[in-house]
């Protein structure tokens, strides 16, 4: 009975854990460079991520994350003929969260943090180059709660030194 009082008080105050998961469009912007050798380039995919957290008050949170951006892939031309280059991004990060509540049921939030990122492109037939950045990551969105632990969120994040905008949608789970 104490614990159940310790839970709704804290889920009426902001407070607690979260996880959730979201899908949408990610776009490398400085992958497809406009230069002669560039044949055909698609610099967007479908990307995912799932979160979790905790919310400290109403106002702000601590948000880690894993986000698999995708791959796109380009076609170069080289002196033995095009070639396609694959390129494959994911990452795993933690930030800060602020949130503002305009009603009980509709809130607006920005994040800012860093993100370990990964990218991988096959360096010649025989292997793949991974690189790896530890580069500054931020976003905003809104979230809608549908039913008191569970809500709805759209965001928009960028990464900074790959040069990667993630669109999303996904849902929220609140303990």
């Amino acid at each position: 009975m104490v614990m159940a009082l310790a839970a709704s008080k804290a889920a009426a105050q902001g407070a607690g854990f979260y996880v959730g998961g979201s899908v949408g469009q990610a776009t490398f912007r400085e992958f497809c460079v406009e230069a002669p050798t560039v044949l055909a380039c698609d610099d967007k995919d479908t990307a995912w991520k799932l979160f979790g957290g905790y919310r400290f008050s109403p106002f702000f949170a601590l948000e880690a994350s894993y986000v698999d951006f995708g791959k796109v892939q380009g076609t170069l031309s080289t002196g033995s003929g095009p070639r396609t280059i694959p390129l494959r991004q994911y990452g795993f990060g933690l930030a800060a969260v602020g949130s503002y509540a305009f009603t009980p049921r509709f809130s607006a939030f920005g994040k800012a943090g860093f993100l370990m990122t990964e990218q991988e492109t096959p360096a010649s037939a025989s292997g793949t180059t991974l690189r790896e950045e530890t580069e500054f990551h931020y976003g905003i969105g809104a979230r809608f709660a549908f039913a008191p632990a569970w809500s709805v969120r759209a965001e928009w994040e960028r990464t900074e030194k790959t040069k990667v905008d993630m669109l999303s949608i996904g849902v929220e789970f609140r303990f």
